[in-house]
């Protein structure tokens, strides 16, 4: 196996660019592959794991705009062990992608209401300005409690009695 690495080697003159190849055996091409692997693999892990940090951020915000569990987190982190069906795990899956995006848009709204109301603050906007934009931050925070209840609604409609009250002592426990 042979390869090739670009080098630039800068002179009084300029830029320069040269290849130089090496020749590897075959242990030294087991070792780079294996280096090359392990750095693909790192970089997947690497990757998931911001995806699973802006969940994580996203849950906490979700949190922090009302005091209404999660519910169709809840369900879907914990769809084993409640023992959901196939009709079940539809209904759940119908759901949250009729009505995820509206909950995270109402959800962002909050969060973005609260920096304006400090940034608002901070620059002396008067008692007044302030006033209106808390109503408006409530009046979101109330569209997503109001929200999350028919969620819940409907879920006690979907989970047999067994499932909900198994779900109300998952959300009990923290899980």
């Amino acid at each position: 196996m042979i390869l090739f690495w670009p080098i630039a080697i800068v002179g009084l003159g300029g830029e320069s660019k040269q290849l130089i190849s090496i020749k590897l055996d075959k242990q030294q091409k087991d070792y780079f592959m294996k280096k090359t692997i392990i750095a693909l693999f790192l970089s997947l892990i690497f990757s998931s794991t911001m995806l699973y940090a802006d969940q994580m951020q996203f849950m906490r915000d979700m949190a922090h705009a009302n005091p209404v569990p999660n519910y169709m987190s809840i369900i879907k982190a914990n769809e084993d062990k409640l023992g959901l069906n196939d009709d079940q795990k539809m209904k759940v899956m119908t759901w949250k992608k009729k009505n995820g995006k509206k909950m995270a848009a109402m959800v962002q709204s909050v969060i973005d209401g609260e920096a304006q109301i400090k940034a608002a603050s901070m620059d002396g906007t008067s008692h007044v300005e302030i006033s209106a934009m808390t109503q408006k931050l409530m009046a979101a925070r109330s569209k997503i409690i109001a929200g999350k209840t028919t969620c819940r609604d409907y879920m006690m409609g979907v989970l047999t009695d067994a499932q909900w009250k198994q779900l109300v002592d998952i959300i009990k426990a923290g899980k």
